[in-house]
């Protein structure tokens, strides 16, 4: 009788500490916000309905020539930040949280003139020939959204993140600074992303 209740004592120790270290759910998939600008996002639940998440956006490369001018670009971005979610219902929860965002553009042209985007629908000009150009940027974003589950794997958000982005352009020994605050369609994304 001793050996019994000392096997069924260890037994629920395994299972209890089995179960307990349920693994976190991670989730990967694609955000678009328009057809030119698609990119990565990968979650990692944390607790219960809250998770780090992780997007690697806004990548580009380019170049254009036109008679004696030419231009070459390169740029890179990405974010990371805190998501929290309330369910409205079976299939449907709200999403908010925060995210920091980094991204860098490099130019090198030949010639003519070259308008950098500054963030949030502004633009800068700068002219001279045989340049090399700068953009680093850095700002926060809040992220506001919903998120229908289809089924435990397969979900679709959309959401919005407005954000305040400090960008610093140098060129030749000029500088450019700006800050901007924007709440515009390019703030606006949805994702399809699988749970695993």
């Amino acid at each position: 009788m001793k050996t019994f209740f000392s096997i069924l004592f260890v037994n629920i120790l395994i299972t209890t500490s089995v179960s307990a270290q349920v693994a976190p759910t991670r989730e990967i998939g694609l955000r678009m916000s328009n057809f030119n600008s698609i990119g990565m996002v990968y979650k990692k639940q944390m607790r219960e309905n809250t998770f780090r998440r992780y997007r690697l956006a806004f990548g580009n490369l380019s170049a254009n020539f036109d008679q004696n001018t030419s231009l070459f670009s390169l740029s890179a971005g990405g974010a990371i930040g805190k998501e929290k979610r309330r369910s409205v219902n079976d299939k449907l929860q709200f999403i908010y949280g925060t995210e920091l965002i980094a991204s860098v553009t490099l130019y090198s042209g030949v010639n003519g003139p070259v308008t950098i985007d500054t963030g949030n629908g502004g633009s800068t000009t700068i002219t001279g020939s045989n340049r090399f150009l700068a953009s680093p940027s850095i700002g926060i974003g809040f992220v506001l959204g919903a998120q229908y589950n289809f089924n435990p794997r397969w979900y679709l958000s959309a959401e919005l993140i407005p954000s305040i982005i400090a960008t610093g352009t140098f060129a030749n020994g000029n500088s450019i600074y700006s800050i901007n605050a924007g709440f515009n369609s390019g703030s606006a994304g949805v994702t399809g992303a699988y749970r695993f």
